[in-house]
C-alpha cells in the first residue's frame, strides 16, 4: 500500500480546472505539491479506510459513482491546498549555495509580504472548500461507511451526557 501513498487523487486536468493557477500554466512543478497537500490536508478529513478505498480505486481506474462523486468534491479543496503548499517553492528555490528567488525577464516578482497576502487568501478559500467537504461527507454518510475523519469531533460517536445547554 505504501507505493499508492504517493498517488494523487485527483488528475491534472482537475487540478488545472479547480486551482486558482491560470490555463496555461505548466503544473509539472506542481504535480509533487498535489500528493503533499493530500496527505496534510485531505487524509485527515477523509480517514484512513477511505482513503485507502480511493487510492486503489484510483490506481485501477474503478471508482464507484458514489467515489467519483467524492473526487469531483475532492478536487477543489485539494487543488487549492496544492498551490498554498507550493507558492513559498515558486516564490524562491533551494540551490546548493543558498536560497534565490525566482526572477523573471519579463514581470516583477512579489516580495514576501505579497506572498504572505496571497497564501491567505488562499488558505482562506481552501478553509471554506474543506468544510464544504465535510458538510458532503455528512449529507451522504451512508454513501461513505468508510468516512472515519481523524478529528473525533466530525464523528457522532452516539454518546448521550443527558446534559443540555441553552444557546443564549
Amino acid at each position: 500500500m505504501k507505493e499508492l501513498i504517493q498517488l494523487p487523487l485527483i488528475s491534472e486536468k482537475l487540478f488545472k480546472m479547480h486551482s486558482p493557477i491560470t490555463a496555461n500554466t505548466d503544473i509539472t512543478e506542481f504535480i509533487p505539491y498535489i500528493c503533499i497537500a493530500q496527505e496534510l490536508h485531505i487524509a485527515g478529513i477523509l480517514g484512513e479506510p477511505l482513503m485507502d478505498e480511493l487510492r486503489g480505486q484510483v490506481s485501477t481506474n474503478t471508482l464507484t459513482p458514489e467515489n467519483s462523486d467524492l473526487i469531483l468534491k475532492i478536487a477543489p479543496v485539494l487543488s487549492f491546498c496544492s498551490v498554498y503548499q507550493a507558492l513559498p517553492f515558486h516564490w524562491a528555490t533551494i540551490v546548493n549555495k543558498g536560497i534565490t528567488i525566482r526572477e523573471s525577464e519579463n514581470s516583477k516578482g512579489v516580495d514576501i509580504k505579497d506572498l504572505a497576502q496571497l497564501r491567505q487568501w488562499i488558505k482562506n478559500d481552501a478553509d471554506v472548500l474543506k468544510q464544504q467537504l465535510v458538510d458532503f461527507l455528512n449529507n451522504c454518510r451512508t454513501n461513505y461507511p468508510l468516512w472515519q475523519p481523524e478529528n473525533k469531533c466530525e464523528k457522532n460517536t452516539g454518546f448521550d451526557s443527558g446534559f443540555y445547554f441553552s444557546k443564549h
